[in-house]
């Protein structure tokens, strides 16, 4: 059997399973984490309807990002779509889609360099990575796809983490 042992006592069992889950990781910008549901959103699905005709950004270039974005647009007056690299790394099957939005503008090779505000989000700086020009866009709300951060902190050190931090598994899990 597998020995579990705790703070509570030591646990036997023929399997242990270790579900701590995901969160999502954050730009790193000032003011972040104090604007978190004041205009920041880090789930389009769960707080895109608040933005219904208004103008949003999603920062990201992956799957999520793209999702986020094509829901937004369907959703939102417009979108900006903020992404590192010159192109998306989501699946082709989102390209013709946000391509073809209306609504969805993109901003390529740039970050997020702060978030502009006061009582709430009014707006972000954006920095285009290749030529150094600032940009300030105006917007309600910011959804931020940059990819998940895995809750691993509880076993750090106690099992083996892969250099994401997701706990290494082989073919017995």
């Amino acid at each position: 059997p597998k020995v579990l042992v705790t703070s509570d006592g030591t646990f036997y069992g023929k399997t242990v399973v270790i579900a701590t889950g995901a969160n999502p990781r954050q730009l790193g910008v000032p003011g972040e984490k104090e604007m978190a549901s004041r205009g920041v959103h880090y789930c389009a699905a769960c707080d895109g309807m608040f933005y219904r005709g208004k103008t949003v950004a999603v920062v990201g270039g992956g799957n999520t990002a793209a999702a986020d974005a094509l829901l937004l647009s369907r959703v939102a007056k417009k979108v900006y779509l903020i992404h590192r690299r010159d192109t998306l790394r989501a699946t082709k099957i989102y390209h013709e889609p946000l391509k073809n939005a209306e609504n969805v503008e993109f901003r390529w090779n740039s970050a997020v360099v702060e978030l502009l505000s006061g009582e709430k989000l009014s707006g972000i700086r954006v920095k285009n990575l290749h030529s150094g020009e600032e940009e300030e866009i105006e917007l309600d709300g910011l959804f931020v796809s940059v990819g998940r951060k895995p809750a691993t902190e509880l076993v750090d050190g106690q099992i083996n983490l892969d250099e994401g931090g997701y706990i290494l598994a082989d073919e017995n899990t």
